[in-house]
């Protein structure tokens, strides 16, 4: 049978297509044809069977809009650092993949990482934007990034001496797969938003060469890396993303093979260590970033495998992180006496460890990841954390600059603007609207509360959802629904914040229901919706201390050497801390403060000008009045500029 035959078109098209042939000269009848086999072929791209099915479905670009202070944050990235970074220093970051740059490149460096990640984050800020300046930035850097792809797949910036496929070096200090990695991430997803098989075709051929390279097990892919190799298994990511568009079986079983070659090593067991509830600190050498994105990667395996030993291992681990290596701000922390970007050990606690802005990002990507295929309102309170204080903690007002590590109590650095962080910071921003609201069964989940509005498609509701509120500045969200027939029921899962105790949702009809959180953290509502409801939703942002002890106990369980307590402030979403030193020259002194009574003692100030979060005045014996303001503010957003989160109490010397 011919090809042609076997294609089935709907009678109306059948109709237009015999009516358009009709019209048409001969010479162009072949061209109509040809149109038409590409789109039923396009139509029939192989797609990857999906072991375990998303819980909650993220929203399309173009479907939601960001206003208020993200909304802002990402308007001034886009304009800033997104725009720039392709010409910036006469296109540095992007010609290093040029072939007359990259065959003299000899040096094992991670600079190649910015093109994919830029990709990565460009061309959804150019599709949710719908910045038509922008869009062609993303299509001119994506179609020269493209050109310089070598025979062999290899689209990196290392020279033929150094990179990944010269047998006669070692290769433990190389980040080249780790480039490559962010390189078929960033093309995956520039031809997701922006369709064309050259880019398809260029992920597919980087996954060719990792598969040429590492796929018959003769060379261990933990060879390849640093950080002990855990900087070459990322590959599980971008790996499982290829098996998810192709649907071919090599990658799936490569990913598997990297999986078995991480294991293998004693000190390199992630899934392991997982389930045994082995903490991080003892995996690899600790370093954070690299082995969170691993555990994407892990989960995204999960999806297409439904190993339910994936999901254990990275829930576990999550607990981990969660419990002992988050700071106050949600940023995974480390760095107090050893390299600055590995985990300190769990049960040690300092108010200077230090947070890379890259693990915050990667943070941020794998609480998306279980959220989407869990449903667990968890990891979205845990993305809210770290996007209101980490994150932004981290950006500095012009869009362009970023800290690369950032401190509780500490000053505030500009990193390089080649550095990992700020494009890591620039790629975590774009991370967030498209899962502020989702698809979730039959019905609709708000995940995070900002200002913002969506057209949500779930079952056969279509819905526009428009909230009012000041969040993060303030707890009272009206939410205006508008269905697109008249009446439609379906159930709204509202996320209740895991700080939000005595939350209230006032029904349409004007009936108070105390809520509380359910076991995945969502609060429903059911009912037939009609154009002019609106739910309104009440947290109370009363203010919260938190209490943390640093202490060094002595040895063979002798005494302590000495122990010593701090005090935090959170209000709502939002942590709190000082904005500047005690005094102006003291970065900590031994105060008068006790826990109870330091929520009680915050007067209410106006905020000094520029700054949006509401303040307080704290008065303390002894010193000047303590002003203190959200923390993503305080210390002025200005290199140099001080944040004191943490504050000292009388040592215990008993």
């Amino acid at each position: 049978m011919h090809p042609w035959a076997k294609i089935r078109i709907g009678s109306l098209m059948q109709k237009v297509i015999i009516a358009t042939l009709a019209g048409m000269k001969r010479k162009y009848i072949l061209l109509v044809l040809s149109a038409c086999l590409c789109q039923y072929v396009c139509s029939q791209t192989p797609q990857a069977t999906v072991r375990v099915p998303s819980q909650t479905i993220y929203l399309e670009p173009t479907a939601v809009r960001v206003n208020g202070l993200l909304g802002d944050v990402l308007t001034s990235s886009r304009n800033g650092r997104i725009k720039l970074l392709p010409t910036w220093n006469d296109g540095e970051l992007i010609k290093m993949f040029s072939n007359e740059v990259k065959s003299h490149h000899n040096r094992m460096d991670w600079y190649g990482e910015h093109g994919g990640k830029w990709l990565y984050a460009a061309s959804f800020a150019a599709r949710q934007s719908g910045d038509k300046e922008l869009e062609s930035l993303v299509v001119k850097t994506a179609d020269y990034l493209v050109a310089q792809q070598d025979a062999d797949g290899y689209l990196g910036n290392y020279g033929p001496t150094v990179r990944l496929t010269n047998d006669q070096i070692s290769h433990r200090r190389s980040w080249d797969v780790w480039n490559l990695s962010y390189m078929t991430l960033g093309l995956l997803q520039v031809n997701r938003y922006y369709p064309n098989e050259a880019y398809l075709k260029a992920a597919k051929s980087i996954g060719e060469l990792f598969i040429k390279m590492f796929g018959d097990g003769s060379r261990n892919i933990v060879q390849y890396g640093t950080r002990r190799g855990l900087s070459a298994t990322v590959i599980l990511d971008p790996i499982v993303e290829l098996y998810k568009v192709t649907a071919d079986p090599r990658y799936l079983a490569l990913a598997e093979t990297v999986v078995k070659e991480l294991e293998a090593e004693p000190d390199h067991r992630l899934i392991t260590a997982g389930l045994n509830n082995i903490d991080m600190e003892f995996v690899g050498d600790g370093k954070i970033y690299q082995i969170i994105w691993n555990l994407a990667g892990i989960v995204k395996l999960y999806e297409v495998t439904g190993n339910e030993d994936y999901l254990k291992a990275a829930e576990s681990v999550w607990r981990n992180i969660t419990e002992f290596h988050l700071n106050v701000a949600g940023g995974p922390w480390g760095g107090v006496g050893k390299h600055m970007e590995c985990f300190n050990r769990k049960n040690y606690w300092s108010p200077y460890g230090l947070v890379e802005t890259c693990s915050t990002m990667s943070w941020i990507q794998l609480n998306k990841e279980l959220l989407r295929l869990t449903g667990n309102g968890q990891y979205a309170q845990a993305i809210e954390r770290s996007a209101y204080n980490a994150l932004l903690g981290a950006r500095f007002p012009n869009g362009v600059d970023w800290s690369y590590h950032s401190f509780t109590n500490g000053t505030w650095s500009v990193a390089n603007f080649n550095d990992c962080c700020p494009s890591s910071g620039m790629l975590a921003l774009e991370e967030l609207p498209s899962m502020i609201y989702s698809r979730r069964g039959n019905g609709i989940a708000v995940n995070l509360y900002t200002q913002s509005e969506a057209t949500v498609s779930s079952g056969k509701a279509s819905i526009h959802i428009k909230p009012a509120t000041e969040y993060p500045f303030d707890g009272k969200v009206i939410l205006e629904l508008r269905p697109a027939k008249n009446r439609q029921t379906f159930p709204l899962y509202l996320r209740i914040p895991d700080w939000a105790t005595s939350a209230t949702i006032k029904k349409v009809n004007g009936e108070i229901m105390n809520a509380l959180p359910q076991t995945d953290g969502y609060y429903v509502v059911e009912r037939m919706w009609k154009a002019s409801d609106k739910v309104e939703v009440e947290f109370p942002m009363t203010i919260r201390v938190d209490q943390r002890t640093e202490k060094l106990d002595g040895p063979q369980n002798a005494d302590e050497i000495y122990n010593i307590t701090w005090l935090s402030v959170s209000r709502g979403p939002l942590v709190y801390a000082v904005n500047g030193l005690i005094d102006g020259r003291d970065r900590e002194r031994a105060l008068e403060l006790n826990e109870n009574e330091v929520a009680g003692s915050l007067v209410p100030v106006t905020p000094p000008e520029g700054m949006l979060g509401p303040a307080y005045k704290l008065s303390v014996p002894g010193v000047q009045p303590l002003l203190l303001v959200p923390y993503f503010e305080a210390g002025g957003m200005k290199k140099g500029g001080w944040r004191l989160t943490w504050l000292q109490t009388s040592p215990n010397d008993e």
